[in-house]
């Protein structure tokens, strides 16, 4: 790719105004972790491109609509999206054309990406524990599931979210993404596009594959969770069952079916000032947006604040209204759409430095919610949660989702956590016949 716009000031300030616009008003959505700096720093490792000013109209068009969804959602989500296809597509202008690799790592890495990957992992390490129960009694093992928890003649093999495998899932990805690149590098042969999405895919059941044989192995050879190779034979399957298998599939597809790169290069379509102007409005664009997307802080503040009897309250940020006394905590967490994340406790507990352990489903009354143990030092507690809009609790995304799609009451994500297990069961079902928790979720 060529290099000409290092020399152009013009073409270095636009780029600086993107990464200025970027770091101000995507500061506080992005989670700056480890795999999200593993993928700024590959970006620069994945660029590649062929000279040529070029404009994909369609794609412009969805990065501006997106931008117009985020203004009108004020959802920083839309924004960080419309952000990524606009730089993307302003970049092409300036200094070529661009493949889609430093777009697939920035989406794999971003916070929801990783959120996705932790709900869709919850339901999935049900799953996993399920089958490899099932494959250790085949091998003659007398074993059974207790939700996230495997029993083994007395010892307990939990497939938590805190193990080296699902939680993995956007680094995995990431990986996945750069070795496609370098693959398409040094061949000089382009990947079509359903061909990405299909080893992407396959690298989501690679990993899986690779999870179920950690949890089986071990099982087999009973590592716990205190020894030091718990995590390290979790990395070994990563590699040995998903990016090796992965990266020599890869190389077989892609002599196979990647495209030859045209030999003659694009003619400009576009003059390097119409480019500029065309970055500038882009950007003007992208700053109105940002600037105009209040906090969701203020929307909520204005909501009514429920009373439960016998509990103090607090209303906290995002519009979570805390209720505490002596036995019992309740957090109150509105949804305001179908398409909003919910404060997951899954992810906000451990943002709190708990561990959760023993997580599974439990039938109350007519009623089916999630339970499970947190672990902080020495600390203990108990907690179950589940959604609800005062007329219906599930615990299923789509389920809540769909009723919420269809204009049905908004859902809440209602929190209980005790500090004795066999509190939680009673707690929990005091918490759901509360006629204040049905109203509040109306609102």
């Amino acid at each position: 790719m060529s290099l000409t716009f290092v020399r152009n000031p013009l073409m270095l300030l636009v780029l600086a105004l993107y990464l200025l616009a970027g770091g101000l008003f995507l500061k506080d959505y992005l989670i700056w972790d480890a795999q999200w700096l593993l993928a700024l720093a590959l970006v620069p490792l994945v660029v590649q491109g062929r000279s040529g000013r070029k404009l994909s109209p369609w794609l412009l068009v969805l990065g501006i609509a997106l931008a117009l969804v985020a203004a009108g959602l004020q959802n920083y989500t839309f924004y960080f999206f419309a952000f990524l296809l606009t730089v993307w597509c302003g970049a092409q202008l300036l200094y070529g054309r661009i493949s889609l690799y430093p777009l697939l790592l920035l989406l794999v890495a971003s916070p929801i990406f990783q959120y996705v990957a932790n709900i869709i992992s919850f339901p999935l390490r049900m799953q996993l524990t399920n089958w490899a129960v099932a494959a250790l009694q085949a091998m003659g093992t007398e074993a059974e599931a207790a939700g996230n928890l495997i029993l083994v003649n007395g010892e307990e093999f939990a497939v938590d979210p805190a193990c080296a495998g699902l939680s993995m899932l956007s680094l995995t990805f990431i990986l996945a993404v750069f070795l496609l690149a370098r693959l398409q590098h040094s061949r000089q042969l382009v990947w079509p596009v359903w061909l990405l999405g299909l080893l992407l895919g396959i690298m989501l059941v690679l990993n899986l594959v690779s999870n179920l044989l950690r949890i089986l192995l071990l099982v087999w050879f009973r590592v716990l969770p205190d020894n030091p190779m718990h995590d390290v034979l979790g990395l070994i399957c990563l590699a040995l069952y998903a990016l090796a298998p992965f990266y020599i599939l890869s190389q077989f597809l892609h002599r196979c079916l990647g495209n030859a790169i045209p030999a003659k290069e694009n003619e400009p379509t576009v003059s390097l000032r119409g480019s500029l102007l065309l970055n500038y409005l882009l950007l003007l664009m992208l700053i109105g947006t940002g600037a105009g997307i209040k906090s969701e802080n203020k929307l909520m503040a204005t909501l009514a604040i429920p009373q439960l009897p016998g509990f103090e309250q607090q209303l906290m940020p995002n519009g979570v209204t805390k209720y505490s006394n002596t036995e019992t905590l309740v957090y109150l967490k509105p949804v305001q759409a179908f398409y909003s994340t919910e404060h997951h406790p899954l992810i906000c507990w451990e943002g709190s430095g708990y561990k959760f352990r023993r997580v599974q489903q439990l039938q109350v009354g007519n009623r089916t919610i999630y339970v499970g143990e947190l672990e902080k030092g020495s600390e203990k507690l108990y907690t179950a949660w589940w959604m609800d809009n005062g007329q219906h609790q599930t615990i299923e995304q789509w389920d809540w989702r769909w009723r919420m799609l269809k204009g049905e009451e908004k859902f809440s994500l209602v929190n209980v956590t005790v500090a004795r297990q066999e509190d939680l069961t009673q707690a929990a079902l005091a918490v759901m016949e509360l006629a204040e928790v049905k109203a509040y979720a109306k609102q």
